[in-house]
This record gives C-alpha cells, structure tokens and sequence, in this order.
C-alpha cells in the first residue's frame, strides 16, 4: 500500500510528509520537472524518489569527450553484431505483405526486407500520421505538419490509432555557451565542481513556472538545469577555457503571451533570443558575472528542436508526457504497452513507449528479449 500511495502522489504531498527542510523539498521535487511532473500533478512523486536515490547510490555517467563517445560505442556494438547504421536515409513507407510488417521502403526506392519484424523508434504520431497513413494521390505518404504549424485537431487524432493521440510534454530550450570562466555560484564554491545544477528555488515556483507554461505564457522565472561538463571532463573545451549548457524546463511550444508582460505573442524564431537574455539574467542572479565570461552563445528554441528532430513534438524531449493517464499501460496507449501496433510484425519503441523517457533503451531491450525468445 505504501508502494501503491507513492505511485499516485504528487512531489508536493510525497516530499512534505517525509522531509521537514523546504530546500530538500524543493532539490528532489527539481527532477520531476524532467518528466513533466510539477510539485502538483498526481503520480509525479516517484521521480523525484527514483533519481534522487538511484544518482546517491549509482552515480551518473558521462561520456569523456563528448555525448557522441556513447552514440559511437552503440554503433560499434551494433556493427561488432553484424548489424550496419545507414544515416540520412528518410523511410518514406512500411511494406506490407500478407497483412504483416515485411520490410521498409526508403525514399530514394531502395527496398529493406524484414527477416522477423519491423522496429519503428518514433513518436506514434510520426508512425501513424505519416508511415502508415493512407496514402495520397501520387502514391507517397501525405507529409507531416511543418514543426511550429498548429498541431493537429481533435477531430484529426480521431481518425488515427489510439497510440497517436498520445499528449505531448511541455517545450524545452536548450543554450550552450562558451565561456572564459566557469560560473562562481553566489551559493557556494562546492557547486563548481558538479555536472548538474538546478536553479528551482521552491516548490511553489516550480508550481508556478509550470502552470503559466500549460497556459501557453513564457514563465516569467523559468526552470533551469546548468550543466558543467568540464567540472568532471576538462576535454570538453580548450585548454583553460569552459563549455555550460543550460536546460530550460516546461516551455509552451505556441508562444499565447508572457507572464512577466514583457515580450509579446510571437513565434519562437522571433522570440527565442530575448528569452534566451531572461534566462542569462536568471543564471546571473545565481552566478554573478557569468555573462561577462560569454564568448559565444548558441539558442536552440522548442521549434528548432522539432525541425531538427520531427520527434521531438512541439519541442518535447519526453515523447509525450509522463502524467499517469499516458504511463504504465497506457503508454503510448492501453492494449499498446508491450510495443505492439496495429499492424503484426511492425513494433514500436522508444520515449513514448514503456519504460518511458530516458538513454537506457529500456524498451528496445525488452522487446529485442521478447523476439529472441
């Protein structure tokens, strides 16, 4: 039952029934801002529970010299299994054969045959709407909604399996900066000499930040996490020098307005740098001087997110939000959550599939069990 209670609470309820000190609230309740779990919203307590005692016990891993050391070493396992990565090769189709999964057919023609299955690792709106849609008069898929365009209807989602109805997540920002210096945190010198910071100073202004950000306004004090790669891999810029990257929390992916009455409706191409100046006087705050140390900044809004990656929704990074009507069974949808779709042979995973969001490849893993068995 004790399992059960913190299934369904919220970080708020969770965290103040077990720790007296508002700032530990508030350091745990931070992680659940990650998977779209503000201090309110029911079944979000288990996240902060999850990382903040998985990180004490396990630690968090970081690839030397960069992300990519992780991608390279999953291509060299794929390779070192016979398996071949072909990259920048669109699937314009699923083929079909005998009301089964039976290959894909990339766009330039070239036909990929299926010895056992056919495994999509897409947002199942992709996979629905576009891959398996009927067909348009000239014989190829219809095309997606450009990113940034209003997303589809009620009445658009009705006429597609349940799987792609599932809800997007909030937005996110992301702004890498290179910098002379690293940050001197008005909080303390220790703070250097971690790869994450967050910057949520409570459990009501997370509240808060989140629910202006689900009324499509910019929050007028966002939530950050800050990230210090070279606090632990000095390789991660030139001699002397620093990389930070900061990770700004629960965005709108339409812009209707703005909490704090500064900036008006607008898209995010026009609006992204001078929010972008909002959150450098927010870490400022926190790290005087930071923006002095500036030696190049780089934007990347919700919108670009999408168009960089189609499925990323709206500039989501979960695959669709994690609230307990789209997880454990539901996810991406009931009669759905163990990769199957609606078409045999043809499975779906990813982050909006069972286990959810993450870089542990959870479900690819324990479908790849299931077929082997």
């Amino acid at each position: 039952m004790d399992t059960a209670r913190l299934l369904l609470s919220s970080p708020r309820a969770w965290l103040g029934q077990r720790f007296e000190d508002e700032g530990l609230q508030a350091m745990m309740a931070a992680w659940g801002m990650h998977l779209d779990f503000a201090p309110d919203v029911a079944g979000g307590a288990l996240f902060p529970y999850l990382e903040s005692m998985a990180s004490q016990t396990f630690g968090m891993a970081l690839g030397q010299g960069g992300a990519d050391t992780i991608v390279r070493a999953m291509v060299r396992v794929i390779g070192q299994q016979g398996g071949e990565v072909r990259t920048g090769c669109d699937v314009a189709a699923i083929v079909q054969q005998g009301g089964r999964a039976a290959g894909v057919r990339l766009a330039d023609g070239t036909l990929l045959a299926a010895r056992r299955a056919v495994i999509a690792n897409l947002h199942p709106r992709l996979l629905y709407g576009r891959l398996l849609a009927e067909t348009a008069g000239n014989g190829q898929p219809p095309a997606p909604p450009a990113a940034g365009q209003p997303g589809p209807t009620p009445a658009d989602l009705a006429r597609l399996p349940a799987p792609a109805r599932l809800r997007p997540g909030p937005g996110t920002m992301m702004i890498h900066l290179a910098l002379r210096e690293a940050p001197r945190w008005r909080a303390g010198a220790e703070l250097a000499g971690y790869a994450y910071v967050h910057i949520a100073p409570s459990l009501d202004q997370m509240a808060r930040t989140y629910r202006e950000a689900m009324a499509g306004l910019l929050p007028a004090e966002p939530v950050l996490v800050v990230g210090q790669p070279c606090a632990v891999d000095a390789s991660r810029a030139p001699a002397g020098h620093h990389v930070l990257w900061l990770q700004v929390r629960v965005l709108p992916a339409q812009v209707r307005g703005d909490a704090a009455g500064q900036l008006a409706p607008a898209p995010w191409d026009t609006l992204k740098e001078a929010y972008a100046d909002r959150v450098m006087a927010l870490l400022e705050r926190h790290a005087p001087g930071t923006q002095a140390q500036v030696l190049a900044r780089h934007v990347v809004s919700p919108l670009d997110l999408e168009r960089d990656n189609p499925n990323l929704v709206g500039g989501d990074s979960l695959g669709g939000s994690h609230h307990l009507d789209q997880f454990f069974v539901f996810r991406p949808a009931f009669g759905h959550a163990r990769w199957h779709t609606t078409v045999p042979g043809l499975y779906l995973v990813g982050a909006s599939t069972w286990p959810g969001a993450g870089t542990g490849a959870g479900s690819g893993f324990m479908l790849a069990k299931t077929l082997a068995a």
